[in-house]
């Protein structure tokens, strides 16, 4: 009951991974989907969107402001006023009515060039917002190749321990078969028994993270988790990869590197913006007005009315505010150094991850040569194994054996091949040429 029931599941697991090839996806599907869904990305579309919106000419301070004003005022009062004379009045229901309306405008002529500076920190700011894109897309692109390649890795593994269960069943039954006749005894059978199962839990654990696999890609992928596809398991690597020109690439492309110039760059700007704080500042107004009174029977006129412009400039000088500039500057030298520390720091680990992924890179094609060769050799004894295992000319230990050298085989392969194809994306990636 309990091999019906390890058989049971191992055949729902099959059934779900034909369910998933009802869609095939190539990798250039995959990074497609991602480019226009992938939450991540879209995020930081809209924060370079922002950033650009912010170098409008309307937010760079260069535009003078200009408002208008209007007034009308309404009183009716009881008044009661005494001449020096001594002679008292009284007027009852004095009505006072006042209107006005005015038209200005404001502009700051110069403020030791802070306005400037902030303006070329803006635009420094939507480049670094672009360059943060770029490298949110390198993360993401990353991500989905690598889940691609794991998938296509587990769904070839799937067909390696698909064909060894169907190889240890057929032991099993032959093995069985062969106890009855007294060929085999019953160590025989448990011997079958406990590899066949041995190989049905690996292939439902095969199962199980190709399933995980693949919604970990669709979610990546900004679309349902659900969502039921295969993979294109061919791989192809590039050809004449070189670690002297990725280095060098790296040092002119590299996202994480630009990003850290950009923000060297930030930092100056706002040591040169804490520094203009010593300089005055010139700014200059202009208006026209217009105002009319009718004072009634209280004002020394009846009637009174203007127009007229005004103007004026005025010079500002902040001569000490408490130490604020000073703390200020020194804080933006400190700040401006930390990030030459920043971008040393950025250069020496992207050096070591290159060469890191690069030695990964030659170890997986070293090995992925060794194993190709014993490919031929592993399936040479494997045949010639079954072929005495069946004419009984050898245990079923032996023959045991010879498939488990053939399983590692193709598996050490698959691994080597997707292995090296991550490390060589990553390789790419550092040099700035992911796509």
């Amino acid at each position: 009951m309990k091999n019906k029931s390890l058989y049971t599941i191992v055949l729902i697991f099959c059934l779900c991974g034909s369910a998933f090839a009802q869609q095939k996806m190539t990798v250039e599907d995959a990074v497609s989907i991602a480019l226009e869904n992938n939450f991540d990305i879209r995020l930081v579309e809209n924060a370079e969107e922002i950033a650009k919106n912010n170098t409008s000419i309307y937010n760079s301070g260069f535009l003078p402001s200009v408002t208008a004003n209007g007034n009308a005022n309404y009183s009716n009062t009881n008044t009661t006023f005494t001449t020096q004379q001594g002679v008292e009045n009284n007027i009852n229901g004095a009505e006072i009515q006042s209107y006005g309306s005015s038209i200005g405008i404001n502009y700051l002529l110069f403020n030791g060039g802070a306005r400037k500076l902030q303006y070329g920190k803006l635009k420094r700011q939507y480049e670094l917002a672009s360059v943060q894109k770029r490298l949110q897309i390198e993360n993401t692109l990353i991500e989905v190749y690598t889940a691609y390649f794991n998938i296509a890795r587990s769904q070839e593994q799937r067909l390696t321990l698909l064909e060894a269960v169907e190889i240890s069943s057929d032991r099993l039954l032959r093995v069985t078969a062969q106890q009855k006749y007294g060929q085999k005894t019953s160590l025989d059978v448990l011997n079958a028994q406990v590899d066949a199962n041995a190989d049905s839990m690996n292939l439902i654990q095969v199962e199980s993270n190709l399933l995980a696999a693949k919604q970990g890609l669709n979610l990546l992928l900004g679309r349902a988790i659900a969502t039921s596809f295969t993979v294109d398991p061919e791989v192809q690597f590039l050809p004449g990869l070189k670690i002297e020109e990725l280095r060098s690439q790296m040092v002119t492309n590299n996202a994480q590197l630009q990003q850290a110039f950009a923000n060297k760059e930030l930092s100056s700007y706002d040591l040169s913006i804490s520094k203009a704080a010593w300089i005055p500042t010139v700014s200059a107004a202009a208006s026209y007005g217009i105002n009319y009174s009718d004072n009634g029977r209280v004002g020394f006129f009846q009637n009174q009315q203007s127009a007229g412009l005004n103007s004026s400039v005025t010079l500002s000088w902040d001569i000490f505010n408490g130490g604020r500039t000073l703390v200020q500057t020194q804080n933006s030298k400190l700040s401006l150094e930390q990030q030459s520390i920043t971008e040393e720091k950025i250069k020496l680990s992207l050096e070591n991850q290159l060469s890191a992924f690069w030695l990964d890179y030659q170890t997986q094609k070293a090995v992925i040569a060794t194993e190709e060769g014993n490919m031929e050799v592993s399936q040479e004894n494997f045949s010639k194994s079954k072929e005495l295992f069946q004419l009984g000319q050898i245990t079923s230990l032996d023959f045991r054996q010879s498939q488990l050298n053939l399983m590692q085989t193709k598996l050490n392969l698959t691994n080597a091949m997707f292995d090296a194809k991550i490390a060589e994306l990553q390789l790419i990636r550092f040099a700035g040429l992911l796509k």
